[in-house]
């Protein structure tokens, strides 16, 4: 008798066992989730540090740049809105961005010093590129592609001292 006990206690547990391991195994009813009301949809966002000061600002029309004396000033001009990430150092000035402008199109990327654009990449829409590099001296790079030529031009020191254009 004891040992009918113990086999059908051991069955029992065999049973038991058998539905804890397959219940964790079953498949789960694999759904669609839809997004729509978790998409998080704004302007702009801006981004700051403990001090709170900006250091990138992501959005359609992007305010104007900050400059040394902490002030944002009309630099971009009439019609210069723009959208996109600028990025902003420890002081809050502007120091460069990837954006698009309103009033042709273009796509810029650029890298900032404290007082001037130093590097500059543009597409334009209809399908020409710059790429663009200054000091703050009489030293630059041009690089210009169009539909209709190329162009390259270093100038040191205020002298062109090499360019291709248009050459057949």
């Amino acid at each position: 008798m004891k040992t009918r006990i113990i086999s059908i206690v051991s069955f029992l547990n065999l049973i038991f066992f058998a539905f804890y391991l397959f219940a964790f195994t079953a498949k789960k009813d694999e759904t669609v989730i839809n997004y729509n009301d978790k998409v998080l949809k704004v302007r702009g966002i801006v981004i700051v540090d403990s001090l709170g000061i900006e250091r990138a600002i992501l959005g359609a029309h992007i305010p104007e740049p900050n400059f040394a004396n902490g002030h944002r000033i009309a630099a971009r001009g009439k019609g210069g809105s723009i959208s996109g990430l600028m990025l902003y150092d420890h002081e809050g000035q502007e120091r460069g961005g990837y954006v698009t402008d309103d009033g042709f199109g273009n796509v810029f990327l650029t890298l900032d010093s404290k007082t001037n654009q130093q590097v500059l990449l543009i597409a334009e829409p209809q399908g020409g590129a710059a790429f663009k590099m200054w000091d703050r001296g009489d030293n630059s790079i041009h690089l210009n592609v169009t539909k209709e030529a190329s162009n390259l031009e270093i100038i040191e020191k205020g002298k062109l001292i090499q360019i291709k254009s248009d050459e057949k």
